[in-house]
């Protein structure tokens, strides 16, 4: 039975656009939850990966820089990265072009199936959230790639091709990103992507409409991210913060650099040597906000457990394989932790 679309499913610029005289009770916060007093962190890790593409030795001294960003934060921000400057300026391109579209043409797109490869939403999922995100988005799989392609939007006239260019290349720079994490758990290079099997590759494009009450809502509300890394890439407006020390940070954004978070599977397979970082996203009065993140994980089938090589004792975490973390985690809504917490032993 397919579910009914009511006047909020059609999205928070929707509502923006038709004359916003009064904040919907629905995105209102509890006191508790709502935007509090945010710290600006100048050290913040922003790594230069120029060298170490093309470099043996830069790559080594990279190590122990990945391996700090990963234990105090489990953020951190790349710059140089090797994916060309026009072709992110193009993705930004057909994921505003997208958002702008009528609503007719988004709406076509329209599910509230959580396990449906390509949708169109708003908040998280209308079907369960108690209290709505500020937020629209594209959400969709990357992977088969041309499988995938003919599913995603046939508008805007460029996104197929730009997409495909876009997230192969991202998927190229995690790649390598997941060696340098592998390599700073002193494991082979290539460990990761062997335990993982692959991976699989899921991206959105998140519109944050500027909000009349701001201080009131959140863009998304706190969570970690389930896979492996995320690669999120900000535009000029401020939004992502970043739990760290039981206080939220703002990362402000760097022309053209990713922001790189670790998911909740390299925190299992690290056997909790690494976390995966509560975030969240604020929005503002005056300005739209867009970004992009693409999200890699293990292969769907991956059987994810702590490493031996780094267990010292009992392992932290019972074994799961990757469908069925998501499929747990649909169920239960954006609040991972629980589920991470199930798995502790």
């Amino acid at each position: 039975m397919a579910t009914e679309v009511l006047p909020l499913h059609l999205g928070v610029k929707n509502l923006v656009d038709s004359g916003l005289d009064k904040l919907p009770g629905i995105y209102i916060r509890s006191k508790e939850e709502r935007p509090n007093a945010v710290h600006r962190e100048e050290s913040f890790p922003v790594l230069d990966l120029g060298a170490a593409l093309n470099s043996s030795e830069a790559r080594a001294a990279l190590v122990p820089q990945i391996r700090e960003a990963c234990v105090q934060w489990g953020f951190f921000q790349v710059i140089n990265h090797g994916v060309p400057h026009s072709l992110v300026d193009e993705m930004q391109s057909v994921a505003r072009e997208f958002h702008a579209l009528p609503n007719e043409e988004k709406m076509r797109y329209f599910s509230t199936d959580t396990e449906s490869r390509m949708r169109y939403g708003t908040s998280f999922n209308v079907t369960q959230d108690k209290v709505f995100s500020w937020r629209d988005y594209l959400r969709h799989s990357c992977l088969p790639l041309a499988e995938m392609q003919e599913l995603w939007p046939e508008k805007p006239a460029s996104y197929r091709e730009v997409t495909a260019d876009y997230s192969t290349r991202v998927r190229n720079l995690a790649k390598f990103l997941l060696e340098l994490i592998s390599e700073s758990l002193d494991l082979p290079k290539d460990y990761i992507d062997k335990a993982f099997n692959g991976c699989s590759q899921v991206m959105a494009l998140n519109f944050y409409p500027a909000c009349p009450e701001p201080d009131l809502v959140l863009g998304i509300g706190p969570h970690s991210d389930p896979g492996s890394i995320t690669l999120l890439l900000q535009d000029h407006v401020e939004g992502l913060q970043v739990m760290h020390g039981h206080e939220w940070y703002s990362v402000k954004p760097i022309p053209y650099s990713f922001v790189v978070n670790l998911g909740d599977q390299i925190q299992i397979l690290s056997n909790d040597k690494y976390k995966s970082a509560q975030h969240r996203a604020v929005v503002n009065s005056s300005e739209d906000r867009m970004s992009i993140p693409v999200a890699m994980g293990p292969n769907w089938e991956s059987l994810v457990h702590p490493v031996t090589k780094l267990v010292e004792g009992s392992p932290v975490f019972k074994p799961m394989v990757y469908k069925d973390y998501i499929t747990a985690l649909q169920a239960g809504g954006l609040n991972r932790q629980w589920l991470l917490d199930t798995l502790r032993i």
